[in-house]
């Protein structure tokens, strides 16, 4: 009777060493096709976040609105698009150093982008502008090359429509020469209905005549 069971035993110990690697690739499969579903569901679930919370703050104004004055006019367009905005895109191809003057290298960044709703549409947001270009290639405490601000009705004036597609397009001037072609922009919206949104892109420049050649800042 023993000798049959160990028998049995290593009958079964060697079909399931045979059968192991399939067992393993059948597993890993489900295990990804579980992580599959769990990645649709997040972004269902961030989808539907978004909605709500969209829903609310338009809930919010419209309940404002109607306790105002009937004669009082509502200095916000409450259209809801304006609460569905999730985030800000730079416009790679239109944003980057420009050459104004015609002399050798850029003398500015040209900022385009936009802000965007779930289905990355763009957005036209009342609000205020900030704008941060820096150089990674120095210090912390010297990385800033500039920092422009513009307010509700600079920023609205900076709407327009460029290669099809609407956006924001600011100008911005050198405050400090860059000494680094490879730079940083940074862009922070602060919307009128208390929303902060940011977005970050590496832009290269042509540099300056006057800084061609300089040396390059210790790091």
């Amino acid at each position: 009777m023993r000798l049959t069971f160990r028998l049995l035993s290593l009958a079964v110990i060697a079909a399931s060493g045979c059968a192991s690697r399939g067992s393993v690739d059948l597993l890993e499969a489900r295990l990804r096709e579980r992580e599959d579903q769990l990645h649709s569901l997040h972004a269902q679930v961030d989808r539907t976040n978004v909605e709500l919370t969209a829903a609310r703050r338009l809930n919010e104004s419209l309940k404002q609105k109607v306790v105002q004055p009937a004669n009082h006019e509502p200095a916000l367009d409450l259209s809801e698009q304006h609460f569905q905005v999730t985030g800000l895109k730079i416009n790679s191809l239109l944003t980057g150093g420009f050459n104004r003057d015609g002399q050798p290298g850029d003398d500015q960044v040209t900022l385009v982008f936009s802000a965007i709703n779930q289905r990355e549409q763009p957005v036209q947001l009342p609000g205020q502008v900030e704008c941060e270009l820096l150089d990674p290639s120095r210090s912390a405490e010297q990385q800033r090359l500039g920092l422009w601000t513009f307010d509700a009705a600079k920023t609205r004036a900076a709407w327009q429509k460029t290669l099809g597609s609407f956006g924001y397009r600011f100008e911005l001037p050198w405050q400090l020469p860059p000494t680094n072609s490879d730079l940083e922009l940074h862009v922070r919206f602060l919307s009128q209905h208390g929303d902060r949104f940011e977005a970050s892109a590496p832009i290269r420049i042509a540099l300056p005549k006057s800084t061609l050649g300089a040396d390059q800042p210790m790091p």
